[in-house]
């Protein structure tokens, strides 16, 4: 099964991804949730718009997606009510004041702080994936 990697960003009072896989496909919904909602089907439309060629290699294997956020804001924003900044800073271990300057766009995290935040994350996902119930 291929992966595919989505890069989702911020537009306007919503959000836009691209796939560097596929040239020119583009989507942009009001929310990450309507935007994950319709990713498949609107890329199965585009694939479908291709020319012969260069459709087949796209119908042969299936895939998943990997959602790669250009920036802090736009992942909280998009996971909204699941995740907030406050439970983010905890997660990650960085000081909640930072990581509110990080999330206004006031500051912006380098690279060993976004891999921190990252790593964080899922390292929780993990111990999420961990529990069940009797």
């Amino acid at each position: 099964m291929k992966t595919l990697k989505v890069i989702v960003c911020k537009a306007g009072k919503g959000v836009s991804a691209h796939l560097p896989e596929l040239s020119g496909y583009v989507i942009a919904r009001d929310s990450v949730e309507k935007l994950k909602h319709d990713l498949s089907s609107g890329l199965a439309f585009h694939i479908q718009g291709l020319y012969e060629e260069e459709r087949k290699a796209w119908m042969n294997e299936p895939y998943t997606f990997e959602f790669v956020f250009q920036d802090i804001t736009t992942m909280i924003e998009g996971y909204n009510g699941l995740i907030n900044q406050s439970s983010l800073a905890r997660i990650s271990g960085i000081n909640e004041s930072l990581m509110r300057q990080y999330v206004a766009g006031i500051k912006r995290p380098g690279r060993k702080v976004t891999k921190r935040i990252e790593s964080g994350l899922k390292k929780y996902a993990d111990e999420l994936r961990s529990i069940s119930f009797a």
